[in-house]
């Protein structure tokens, strides 16, 4: 089971499409590491799944397969729609070629059991572009997979979904949703982080078993990109975790963080000044430590990502640096006043 979220959010007179879902892969086994929400060739749609993995993966692996080997669906000019119709037609021709190895079988049962959230930014949409979310299942009727659009064209002011399968955890999340926003009185008002929150707590508080995990979240912006986050697990004081899987510190990839106690992105943690930027101290790196900072000590704005990752990798040299000298020094303990800032 799976319980998968897909809206737009509406804040600081900015609108974004954020999907999310939980971790846990089931089947005979649990395992709450597993990747259920995709970043597809073409940069500006995602992908989420909720239903039998054996199912989905064999089908979101040949579609990003066939992506990356189609120059056409990578292009800008390529539509949502494009990706969409490709998408529903690879699923149903791959699915129309199992053959089940048991007599008697519904070989209907074998095509589906399996759902999905596609969505993205449409810029070819009206005249100033849409965000637009489908679901894709399987129909008997037609032996294959269709497609529904739940954002109805754009034509809704606050859009949000929520897919599970089988379908009570999704009654579950509207209901909970439906409370959090009579609780606080935020009926007409536009959407924030309010699905992550129902989302995260369903999780936590172990409300089925098959949904579990840290969450993973994406978020398409109407410059017709996505930006997928990590998030720290169960809260700000947790492990930093990145589809699904826990990292240290020191190896956690390189993205955006959320605090699942706020949602709201955790800031560098790295020292906002530094008073003693010498060579002597940071040696082969004095020269890019100095870069990071500006002339009176404080730490420059829009520092790329990957300096940011690095400088933190220097600063923890420096103090494991120091902590080896100061044993030499005082073997007993005693502690010093040294100080890399």
């Amino acid at each position: 089971m799976t319980l998968c979220i897909a809206y737009i959010r509406q804040a600081n007179d900015t609108e974004e499409l954020i999907f999310a879902t939980d971790s846990c892969l089931t089947g005979g086994e649990k395992w709450k590491h597993g990747i259920k929400l995709f970043k597809l060739p073409k940069k500006d749609c995602l992908l989420c799944f909720a239903g039998s993995t054996g199912r989905a993966y064999p089908l979101v692996l040949n579609l990003v397969s066939s992506i990356h080997l189609d120059k056409n669906l990578q292009s800008p000019d390529a539509s949502l729609e494009d990706v969409l119709d490709y998408l529903s037609n690879l699923f149903t021709d791959l699915t129309s070629k199992i053959i089940s190895e048991i007599k008697g079988e519904d070989i209907h049962a074998l095509r589906s059991g399996v759902q999905f959230l596609f969505g993205g930014w449409d810029w070819q949409k009206g005249p100033t572009g849409a965000f637009r979310v489908w679901k894709l299942f399987y129909s008997r009727d037609i032996e294959g997979f269709i497609f529904d659009e739940l954002t109805n064209n754009g034509s809704k002011k606050r859009f949000y979904t929520f897919l599970s399968d089988p379908g009570e955890m999704e009654e579950e999340a509207k209901k909970r949703y439906k409370d959090l926003l009579y609780n606080r009185d935020k009926q007409d008002d536009p959407i924030d982080m309010e699905p992550l929150m129902i989302l995260r707590d369903m999780v936590t508080q172990g409300v089925n078993r098959a949904i579990d995990g840290s969450l993973q979240i994406a978020k398409v912006y109407k410059s017709n990109r996505s930006e997928f986050f990590g998030i720290y697990w169960q809260s700000s004081k947790g492990k930093p975790c990145f589809q699904g899987r826990e990292y240290k510190e020191i190896n956690k990839p390189l993205v955006r963080y959320f605090d699942p106690d706020t949602f709201e992105i955790i800031e560098s943690d790295l020292p906002n000044t530094l008073s003693n930027i010498e060579e002597e101290l940071y040696l082969d790196n004095f020269q890019f430590v100095r870069e990071c900072y500006d002339e009176a000590g404080y730490l420059k704005d829009n520092l790329p990502d990957k300096s940011k990752h690095t400088l933190r990798l220097i600063l923890k040299e420096v103090a494991y640096r120091q902590f080896l000298g100061q044993q030499e020094k005082n073997p007993q303990g005693s502690s010093t006043n040294d100080d890399i800032s």
